[in-house]
């Protein structure tokens, strides 16, 4: 039990180093997506700093996982190549040099066609060291031109951007018209045309003013009572 558990330790210790020799040993390229048309050409290149593979192996993951070729070494050379009868003669397979002193090795497939859309992946073979397999490439197969398709993407957006000004200037004109006649529909109603003044008439006879008498105060100088008495 003791040992079993040693081992599980030292499996988990070693998980590490061997994710990185896969990742720092072999390569592709090109390492992302890859979007070709019919009839064009793609390539897909393999590398490793490990020297000395027995072999390498493309493949296809998705379509039925077909060997589109496989490679035998002998001191680093390619000394035998086994190719999948479907790209038998539209693959070119070349070596490349490495400075690190490892291997390297380009598949051209030409005449490409809808039913070579797949992910395409390289595997290296060890003695010591086993398979080592890269992340792979995504080659789309279209019948278009990418490049084209934005092109007239872009031609259908000008002439939506065009038409669509066309009518917002349309709707502002006749907007502002509407809004014209309404107003001017408004005022003819309101407008009361101005009466011409009359002629002034002849002048007013003066009005005879009207004087009060003034009453004049007696003066009282003397009372004489004894008739009274």
């Amino acid at each position: 039990m003791e040992a079993l558990g040693w081992s599980c330790v030292l499996g988990i210790l070693c998980l590490p180093a061997e994710v990185l020799l896969h990742a720092w040993t072999v390569s592709q390229e090109p390492s992302s997506t890859s979007i070709k048309t019919i009839n064009s050409s793609a390539e897909i290149s393999c590398y490793t700093s490990v020297s000395d593979p027995v072999s390498l192996t493309l493949q296809r993951k998705f379509h039925s996982r077909t060997d589109v070729s496989f490679l035998y070494f002998q001191k680093g050379k390619i000394a035998k190549n086994t190719m999948d009868v479907v790209f038998k003669k539209r693959i070119q397979v070349s070596e490349r040099k490495q400075l690190d002193g490892g291997v390297g090795v380009s598949f051209k497939i030409d005449m490409m066609q809808l039913q070579d859309t797949d992910l395409y992946d390289c595997t290296w073979s060890y003695v010591d060291k086993g398979r080592l397999a890269t992340n792979g490439t995504i080659i789309i197969v279209r019948e278009e031109d990418p490049q084209e398709l934005c092109g007239f993407g872009n031609h259908i957006l000008d002439l939506v951007l065009i038409a669509f000004s066309v009518t917002a200037f349309t709707v502002i004109v006749l907007l502002f018209t509407g809004a014209m006649i309404l107003r001017h529909g408004r005022f003819k109603k309101r407008f009361t045309p101005g009466r011409a003044a009359e002629p002034p008439g002849p002048p007013r006879p003066p009005r005879p003013q009207h004087t009060c008498p003034q009453h004049q105060p007696y003066l009282v100088t003397s009372l004489d009572f004894r008739g009274i008495l």
